[in-house]
């Protein structure tokens, strides 16, 4: 098959950049021929049948990026799509045949930020024309229904796209992420554990909670922040991604907090840590839940992201209603900090894992890309 994917920007961080090389890496192997449409990719594998097509776009603001990369893609595509067999976007543009919702519903987002912020907050969210032009790129995606299928990366997902824009469910399909099982597994603990630990001097015997991702707002960092302070005994927790750092730092008091930034070697802090902690405010799915529970980590979440329906608690972790709810993560945080407990959690969360691997993700997209590709002999 040959195959496009549209993403705007890829980097080495991201849980969404570091699927997409993935699955890229995965669909090349497997014999397809893959065409890339980005602005910009940085690292792009060396593999002899991907291959990249910058996509012209003015870069000085978020704003006009996201709009010439969308209306460029456009064009581009459409002169293209004879010499395609599927067209797939990982963004808002306006020219595939299946849409993938990673990044889920901004008007979702939007939604459930309005309810955790004040009056300059909610003025930013209504001032900011970025957000009008990104709910204007969905809304036309959804109610113009410019594609063959939508991609769910969760049923939260799901839901969010019929309840704000009434779309009929049978066009989406929930495909839930894969992981690499290889990079991220419980025997990297006996290989990086001790060198993450010593680069930022933490004794072998603390507890290390864990949180990756970047966007701190989104993903909760404010209520991490809350909850370990609630704990009595010390612990360190390690903070890896991309965010404003400073709007967090007076939260800190008893705990040690260390920003490690975006790290390439992710898989390496995950063998440093005990749990992981993503309390956020809105995640379609979050990556990095799957590749902590791969990595034997017990994982705390909340409702408010799609990992969360795949997690049981009291066997992988636990799914808290609500980030605010810090209480009760503090509660579930102590209950993991016992060493037998984290250790039969370790053993199911790999155990959950490993229903997720990515070859069991490339054999449900291509039993969706053959439905695709049938539409598309049909209607020619």
């Amino acid at each position: 098959m040959r195959i496009a994917i549209l993403r705007k920007i890829y980097t080495f961080h991201g849980g969404a950049e570091g699927f997409s090389n993935d699955l890229l890496t995965e669909l090349a192997h497997a014999g397809h021929e893959i065409h890339i449409y980005a602005i910009k990719w940085q690292g792009a594998p060396s593999i002899k049948n991907i291959y990249f097509h910058k996509v012209p776009a003015i870069t000085f603001s978020s704003f006009l990026r996201d709009l010439t990369f969308a209306v460029s893609s456009f064009f581009l595509l459409r002169k293209q799509q004879k010499h395609l067999d599927i067209i797939q976007s990982h963004d808002k543009t306006l020219y595939q045949d299946i849409y993938r919702a990673g990044d889920g519903c901004h008007i979702e987002w939007l939604r459930q930020r309005w309810k955790r912020t004040g009056i300059s907050g909610k003025l930013s969210i209504i001032l900011n024309p970025y957000h009008w032009l990104i709910l204007s790129l969905e809304r036309m995606i959804f109610k113009g229904q410019r594609f063959k299928k939508v991609i769910a990366i969760s049923e939260l997902v799901k839901r969010n796209i019929i309840e704000n824009y009434n779309l009929n469910e049978k066009f989406i399909k929930v495909i839930y992420n894969g992981v690499n099982l290889e990079r991220f597994r419980p025997e990297m603990k006996g290989k990086y554990r001790r060198e993450i630990r010593k680069m930022y001097s933490i004794d072998e015997d603390v507890f290390v909670v864990l949180f990756v991702g970047s966007g701190f707002e989104r993903k909760g960092v404010y209520f991490l922040l809350k909850a370990v302070e609630l704990i009595p005994e010390p612990l360190t927790v390690l903070i890896v991604g991309k965010g404003n750092e400073e709007k967090f730092r007076g939260l800190i008091k008893r705990q040690k907090i260390i920003f490690c930034g975006a790290q390439k070697e992710v898989y390496k802090y995950y063998a440093s840590a005990d749990v992981f902690l993503l309390p956020a405010i809105y995640e379609p799915f979050g990556n990095a839940n799957l590749e902590a529970l791969a990595s034997g980590l017990p994982v705390i979440t909340t409702k408010l992201s799609g990992a969360s329906e795949i997690i049981k608690n009291g066997t992988h972790g636990f799914a808290v209603e609500r980030p605010e709810n810090t209480d009760e993560i503090a509660e579930k945080l102590a209950y993991l900090m016992d060493k037998e407990v984290n250790r039969k959690m370790s053993i199911e969360s790999r155990r959950l894992a490993e229903s997720f691997s990515f070859e069991k993700h490339i054999k449900k997209m291509f039993e969706l890309y053959n439905t695709v590709t049938a539409l598309n002999k049909k209607n020619t």
